[in-house]
């Protein structure tokens, strides 16, 4: 296991200390985080797919257009093909890279430093929607940094989606009010596809991104700050398309202004997200892992000017 840091115990002590304000974070706090965030990735789903539902049956009243015949026996060695390339895709392993650690710790004069694995905190939510034709999941969540997350339509005729979502990363708790930022290089991996006939519904989207998450003590989220090393959303009927790519690093940093009346959640994430219609109609896959060796932050306190 990679090493928490080559600052002496003190000094450890001492970036903890200023960290995350003198404070204990409760021990309840991770469970109510986990939580939030799972109620808030399921209300954006099922609002999603909600909609999405709603234009699956708007699609399936179009007329007029050329289609493929599906139950046409001069069709089936294509349609295989197809069904074929879909599977090949969607079994398809991502795997982690090798990244060696990276050293952090306390920086004398600045609240500042790097946090490494182990991590305070790794989570994975699953986000299955009710009464549809269940979809493959996958997911995945150390506190080493690997991060991992797969969903793959199901082949069973009939309106199916689903999500899951992974995150690593630490807590951070100011004592007073400034901006916090934060800054990481992961090493990911993602891939998706899409594969629609006619006018089929289909998605896929999913990210790797960079967040920090603003909680009271109650686990409401009521302050975030986010962006994306990598995003997609892939909607085109009809069509078959797909991207993917390997071992990617990027650096990427989000800054947020803070006060000492929440504690933050700093934190890698990724999110694979499908929605089809089972086979011959759409199918579709959405993949994504992270390596997170490293986490910097930066904590500017807020100059207060006398009147």
């Amino acid at each position: 296991m990679p090493k928490k840091s080559k600052a002496t115990k003190p000094e450890s002590r001492l970036a903890d200390f200023l960290r995350l304000g003198g404070k204990q974070i409760p021990r309840d706090f991770a469970s109510k985080a986990t939580d939030a965030t799972k109620s808030m990735l399921r209300k954006k789903a099922q609002d999603v797919n909600a909609l999405r539902r709603q234009e699956a049956l708007l699609f399936g009243g179009l007329r007029g257009a050329p289609e493929v015949a599906v139950d046409d026996p001069a069709n089936k060695k294509a349609l295989d093909g197809l069904l074929s390339l879909h599977t090949k895709f969607a079994s398809k392993k991502l795997t982690f890279a090798k990244v060696p650690a990276e050293v952090g710790g306390f920086f004398p004069g600045s609240i500042s430093g790097t946090i490494v694995p182990p991590f305070d905190f790794a989570d994975s939510i699953p986000t299955l929607l009710a009464n549809v034709t269940n979809p493959t999941l996958s997911v995945s969540a150390n506190v080493n940094g690997q991060i991992s997350a797969s969903a793959v339509t199901s082949r069973i005729p009939g309106f199916n989606g689903g999500s899951e979502y992974a995150r690593v990363g630490f807590f951070f708790h100011p004592m007073t009010a400034g901006t916090l930022t934060i800054s990481a290089s992961p090493t990911y991996s993602f891939q998706w596809s899409t594969n629609s006939l006619n006018t089929a519904l289909v998605t896929s989207s999913g990210n790797v991104g960079l967040t920090i998450y603003g909680m009271d003590e109650m686990g409401r989220i009521l302050a975030s700050a986010g962006s994306n090393y990598e995003l997609w959303n892939e909607q085109a009927t009809g069509q078959i398309n797909l991207n993917f790519d390997f071992d990617v690093k990027k650096s990427l940093s989000v800054s947020l202004g803070v006060t000492h009346t929440l504690i933050y959640l700093c934190f890698v994430e990724v999110d694979a997200h499908v929605v089809g219609m089972g086979w011959p109609g759409s199918l579709a896959t959405s993949m994504a892992l992270a390596t997170v060796p490293s986490i910097h932050y930066e904590f500017m306190p807020q100059l207060v000017l006398e009147q």
